[in-house]
């Protein structure tokens, strides 16, 4: 078993959605950032299994080829996340169209 988090500090998903860019920065964070500190890589130590820590594709692509089980902790910053979505859904549009 190999578990994937990406650490974005929660609430990720909703920076896709229209909310994001209509409220103010603040007001978003508190509804629907919904930031919290747990540190799932002391929830699996807790449980007696090994985790590690990527901050890059390299990283999450060596971390993949390691016998599980374990949990990968994968950290990601939501605004760049959006951009880079984008980015490639733009890219996908125009190789279809």
């Amino acid at each position: 078993l190999r578990v994937v988090v990406v650490a974005n500090a929660g609430g990720g998903i909703f920076s896709f959605l229209p909310q994001a860019t209509a409220l103010p920065g603040d007001r978003f964070e508190r509804l629907f950032g919904t930031p919290h500190t747990a540190d799932v890589c002391a929830v699996a130590a807790a449980h007696g299994v090994r985790s590690l820590t990527v901050a890059d594709r390299s990283g999450l692509v060596a971390a993949l080829g390691e016998p599980g089980p374990w949990v990968c902790r994968v950290v990601s910053d939501r605004a760049a996340n959006v951009v880079e979505h984008a980015r490639l859904n733009a890219a996908a549009v125009a190789a279809l169209g």
